[in-house]
């Protein structure tokens, strides 16, 4: 992960200008503002990922934040490196234990911590404290949709987080809203999630009341592996594959030499000899299309026989 420097400017300039250069060349999209008087340059701004920007506003805000406030929520998940759908928000995320109430400042959101228990972890420049792995991970699934915590729960869980772990978070956190819709993130968060693509697909077909598939089923043939496949409905014999662009689209996922066409022709393949594989029925696909259109997705589960039901949670989303 790259680590954007902060441009000092404002009323903490040392050099006396107050930071009107900055401000001219912020104007000019030369430097991109991340908080008061501080800076980053754009083109470094730019090249940057979503995560990588959000550190960037933390670290520029850290000094002007009171000792007992600790990182949280979203930007401890940036500071973490886990999954989080598109940009952050300009604001930086923190718990405030003197609080029972949120408040939102110019650059900071404050988060309610009265009364609250939690683990721990030190951002490494600075010291600045941050909600652990597991907190952070509850954190989301409290406070932002299923769609937003499942694939950082599923990140935690594959990195070594075993679901007692989150249980024991989430009780600790004490959560006076959201609850269920909490319960039922830790409940289906899967280690085995290959990408943040497919933990939001698991959401949707569980928003149709898909039954749950297992996850990473191997399939062999006479020739040997074929390989593992992103949903398996055994009770239906159903193969689903979640197909995002990039598995086409992005070189690096390539071996060298390949082309984007040899990846559809292998792809094919592939699917071809799981077709031929003993009490396969059925083989479907899905994409961003399907997961964000759940009508969509039912009429492509209907069509492969795998049933959908009305879901228990319908209000937790």
């Amino acid at each position: 992960m790259a680590r954007l420097e902060i441009v000092v400017g404002g009323e903490t300039d040392p050099s006396g200008r107050r930071g009107r250069g900055h401000r001219e060349r912020a104007l000019r999209g030369e430097l991109v503002r991340v908080g008061p008087g501080r800076f980053v340059l754009g083109d470094e701004w730019r090249r940057a990922t979503p995560g990588e920007r959000h550190i960037a506003r933390v670290k520029a805000v850290h000094d002007r934040l009171a000792p007992r406030l600790i990182v949280s929520h979203a930007s401890a998940a940036a500071l973490h490196g886990l999954p989080w759908p598109g940009e952050f928000s300009d604001l930086v995320e923190v718990i405030d234990p003197l609080r029972s109430t949120g408040q939102t400042l110019r650059s900071v959101y404050k988060r309610p911590g009265a009364g609250r228990q939690f683990r721990l972890a030190e951002m490494t420049a600075t010291g600045r404290r941050l909600t652990d792995l597991a907190t952070t991970a509850v954190d989301l699934a409290i406070a932002y949709p299923l769609r937003t915590s499942v694939p950082a729960l599923d990140a935690v869980l594959a990195r070594g987080t075993d679901r007692e772990r989150l249980i024991a978070a989430l009780v600790a956190a004490r959560p006076v809203r959201h609850r269920a819709r909490a319960e039922r993130a830790v409940a289906i968060a899967d280690g085995r999630s290959g990408s943040p693509g497919e933990s939001v697909a698991r959401v949707a077909l569980d928003e149709v009341g898909a039954p749950q598939p297992e996850l990473q089923h191997r399939f062999d043939d006479d020739a040997g592996l074929i390989g593992f496949v992103d949903f398996w409905f055994p009770e239906q014999g159903v193969v689903l594959e979640y197909d995002g662009r990039v598995k086409y689209t992005d070189p690096a996922l390539r071996r060298p030499g390949q082309t984007a066409a040899d990846v559809v022709v292998a792809e094919k393949r592939r699917e071809d000899r799981i077709r031929r594989c003993p009490g396969v029925n059925g083989f479907g696909r899905i994409g961003h299309a399907e997961t964000k259109d759940t009508e969509l997705l039912r009429e492509v589960l209907r069509s492969l026989g795998v049933p959908t039901t009305r879901p228990r949670f319908t209000t937790v989303r």
